[in-house]
């Protein structure tokens, strides 16, 4: 990503998108990302609730693992707020089609519940509201399945 770039990210996450919203107060867990079979920690700066604007979305701020860019920023959309196996299987198929990545992680950490969240690291201005039709379109795939798993649960 150029120097450029990265600023006018920057600058366009601060003044657009969380100019006015809430930031999640507490100590937040790092996420871990696998390059190359290695396992790198991106440790959380920050997490502002985005619901004002956007329902269930949230914005990470990350610090990186290596020197250039110094942040990096994701985009969370909450599938289901107690994760399990089976909802990560059944949530995995879309997720690898568009490329996006499943955690499981509590975003506020007092409670003890852990989430389903997709995240998905956001590299261009241009490309934000796609990524944000995208995880709206996942979460509502992601319902509809739920909803015909427990329709053929009742059915038996």
């Amino acid at each position: 990503m150029q120097n450029s770039n990265l600023k006018e990210l920057k600058m366009f996450i601060e003044r657009n998108i969380i100019k006015n919203m809430k930031k999640v107060r507490g100590k937040h867990a790092p996420i871990v990302e696998i390059v190359e079979n290695t396992s790198y920690e991106l440790s959380v700066k920050s997490i502002y609730d985005l619901r004002p604007k956007f329902k269930n979305f949230f914005l990470f701020i990350a610090e990186n693992y290596s020197k250039q860019p110094k942040f990096r920023f994701f985009i969370a959309i909450i599938l289901a707020n107690n994760s399990s196996d089976l909802l990560v299987i059944l949530a995995r198929d879309y997720a690898i089609k568009n490329k996006l990545k499943l955690i499981q992680y509590s975003i506020f950490p007092k409670n003890l519940r852990i989430q389903l969240l997709s995240i998905k690291e956001v590299k261009h201005i241009d490309n934000f509201t796609n990524l944000i039709e995208i995880l709206k379109g996942f979460r509502q795939i992601f319902r509809n399945k739920l909803v015909k798993l427990k329709n053929s649960i009742e059915n038996e």
